[in-house]
């Protein structure tokens, strides 16, 4: 009778959490869409304005930054799906993101120092190395066996 009840309550709590999962990627769809209408509008300013004093650095960054969104939101929808963490999908975004500084800093024209640069180097180097390591390493999925 308690293990009636306990696989009861774990299936409401199972039901719950799809739920949620649901609503959350409803939301996240929400949120590439209003993304994706961001780096859209300076199109409106481009076609009022005739090319006349369109700041397009402003755009670059708008669209690297939605890269990088993609790329978060990508990595939790797989977390959702697999109901776990995965060290290479977490690390992704981190190392589009650090290119993302990288060339916004170039495309800005900004001085770059030598220890800014070896700074970025280090990191990118390091991340692709645990990245890689978490590939080879990652363990095997499990198979669930029915019930």
């Amino acid at each position: 009778m308690a293990a009636e009840g306990k696989a009861r309550m774990l299936s409401v709590f199972d039901r719950t959490v799809d739920s949620i999962i649901n609503v959350l990627i409803v939301y996240i769809i929400f949120l590439l869409i209003a993304g994706l209408l961001k780096v859209l509008y300076p199109l409106n300013l481009l076609f009022e304005n005739y090319f006349r004093a369109v700041d397009l650095s402003h755009t670059v960054s708008d669209i690297l930054t939605f890269l990088v969104m993609i790329e978060l939101f990508r990595s939790f929808i797989e977390y959702l799906k697999v109901k776990r963490i995965r060290l290479h999908s977490m690390i992704d975004p981190a190392i589009i993101f650090i290119i993302r500084e990288l060339i916004v800093m170039l495309y800005s024209h900004a001085t770059l120092v030598a220890e800014t640069l070896a700074g970025f180097a280090i990191l990118l180097f390091s991340l692709g190395l645990v990245r890689t390591m978490a590939v080879i390493f990652s363990p095997k999925e499990e198979r669930k066996v029915g019930i």
